[in-house]
């Protein structure tokens, strides 16, 4: 009896101490239960969330870039065709200027047959008819911009005038005024193309001559 007593004393020890180490496992789970676990991170994840922002950023900087490119080409091509408007301007002026210069020799023509058929006292009609021909040319070049400069009365000006002679005069109001006018001159939307052909006065110095001594 004492026997049996002891064995299952010793049955109830064993169990008691093999059983210990199993409650202190981690796999236990009363003791899963108490002992927090760790947080799980996906390291694998942040390089993925780094590299979809880089591709954005990319994206971002290519845009602009291709902005500033399509600026630049629209900034060219305004240059460029501005650079063209003026070549083409300053072509069809010199065209017009060319051809003013040679139709101006024809208006001369034509006010020196008008002076000629009156001093030589020509048909009236044909003066008349002659004088219509020069206003039609004339009207024609003004719708061109060509504008008659006539110097006649006024002082001297050698950037619109042109001196082909000295005219004595006693006046001094007159000295280094134009008193006649060959040619007259001509300007084509302000620039001149011919300057006048005129004679300037020079005043003529009077020398006092004393009177003379009576003699007996």
């Amino acid at each position: 009896m004492l026997t049996s007593n002891l064995y299952a004393t010793q049955s109830y020890a064993g169990q008691t101490a093999g059983n210990e180490p199993e409650h202190g496992r981690t796999g236990d789970p009363a003791t899963a239960a108490v002992i927090p676990s760790e947080p799980v991170t996906d390291e694998s994840a942040e390089p993925s969330t780094y590299g979809a922002a880089a591709s954005v950023n990319a994206g971002v900087n290519d845009a602009n870039t291709e902005r500033q490119a399509a600026l630049r080409a629209l900034r060219s091509l305004e240059a460029t065709e501005a650079r063209l408007a003026r070549n083409a301007k300053r072509e069809v002026d010199e065209a017009r200027g060319k051809l003013v210069q040679e139709l101006l020799p024809v208006l001369d023509n034509l006010d020196r047959t008008i002076r000629a058929a009156h001093d030589h006292g020509s048909d009236a009609a044909m003066i008349e008819g002659v004088r219509m021909v020069r206003a039609q040319l004339e009207g024609v070049l003004r719708g061109y911009g060509v504008e008659r400069v006539d110097a006649v009365g006024q002082r001297f000006d050698p950037s619109v005038h042109e001196a082909i002679g000295l005219t004595q005069v006693g006046d001094p109001t007159r000295h280094g005024v134009v008193v006649q006018q060959a040619e007259p001159g001509y300007k084509l939307a302000g620039r001149l193309l011919r300057p006048a052909k005129v004679s300037v006065g020079k005043l003529v110095q009077q020398t006092y001559a004393p009177p003379r001594a009576m003699w007996r």
